[in-house]
């Protein structure tokens, strides 16, 4: 499998960019783009066999994603994260992807994940909440 390695900077440029063009729609699209790299760890997971959030947290670490990951039931803590940049909200919207994307795998459910703080708004940690979605 090939890589590519964007800089913190240029992750911040494009969320600037798809902003100027979409506004706050463009956030949809990021955390897409978010839950198709959450199958992809999935996939690579399974193969693996092992531990789900375990190895997700490895990959998210090794791949540049954050500096730490931790699952606490139904939150997530990240320190360190990629999509972190001068904002007045939540900018970790891949990141929210992929959490939603790890969960359902895990729990064979629907859920909702919500970013509750933001690095980018000066918090020390980004905090996600997980949700069950009632159908």
């Amino acid at each position: 499998m090939k890589f590519v390695k964007i800089s913190q900077t240029e992750i911040g440029n494009i969320r600037t960019l798809y902003e100027g063009v979409m506004a706050s729609a463009s956030h949809g699209l990021f955390f897409r783009e978010g839950i198709l790299t959450g199958s992809e760890i999935v996939k690579i997971a399974r193969e693996e066999q092992g531990e789900l959030l375990n190895t997700a947290t490895k990959l998210l670490i090794a791949r540049g994603w954050a500096e730490d990951v931790k699952f606490d039931d139904n939150r997530v803590i990240v320190h360190g994260s990629i999509e972190v940049g001068d904002s007045n909200q939540p900018t970790c919207h891949r990141l929210r992807g992929v959490f939603k994307r790890l969960y359902e795998a895990a729990e064979h459910e629907k859920f909702y994940c919500e970013e509750l703080e933001c690095q980018s708004q000066g918090s020390q940690s980004c905090v996600f909440t997980i949700k069950k979605v009632e159908e």
